[in-house]
């Protein structure tokens, strides 16, 4: 196999589909800040940990160092727009919210599919993104169909009516491996 170029790379990780989330958060100057992400990943359930990445370039970089509050906003299939808007390098990204106080709640952005409140446990360089991990503190659920992005596009999850819910980490008894 050959060294792939960073364009055939990119090509074959977006062949993994993935859900589109906003993360939020308020910056220490008490900006609204909000970024497109699809690297969320699940670490722990005991204790609730979750990661996901940020480009080492991105200006949000501070409003997600360790001890930050942060909102992870899961959106549903109709928010392409939303994951749009977050994916720029707009400054106004929230109009409405043009100065926030820096202890207070990270924005919410209505209509998602769930909310996880998190609080950055740490921030791991890696190339040219940083790892953050954080415990997650709270969460609300309000179902609906995910937005998908695999190879490029968006897209919807449609369920396989003749597929039943798999319950992999779980052993056969019932407790968790």
């Amino acid at each position: 196999m050959s060294d792939p170029s960073q364009r055939a790379l990119r090509d074959a990780l977006g062949a993994f589909a993935t859900g589109v989330t906003v993360v939020t958060a308020i910056s220490p100057r008490g900006e609204a800040i909000g970024v497109t992400v699809n690297s969320l990943t699940s670490v722990s359930l005991h204790p609730p940990l979750i990661l996901w990445c940020l480009q080492n370039s991105s200006t949000s970089r501070d409003a997600f160092a360790a001890g930050r509050r942060f909102a992870v906003c899961m959106l549903a299939a109709h928010q392409q727009a939303l994951a749009l808007r977050f994916a720029g390098k707009a400054p106004a990204k929230f109009p409405e919210l043009a100065s926030l106080d820096p202890d207070a709640e990270p924005p919410i952005l209505p209509g998602t599919i769930c909310r996880l409140d998190c609080l950055t446990e740490k921030v791991i360089e890696a190339g040219d993104h940083q790892v953050v991990l954080a415990a997650v503190t709270a969460f609300k659920q309000s179902g609906g169909s995910p937005l998908l992005f695999h190879g490029g596009r968006f897209g919807r999850f449609d369920l396989d009516p003749q597929s039943k819910k798999v319950e992999a980490w779980e052993s056969y008894f019932g407790e968790w491996f």
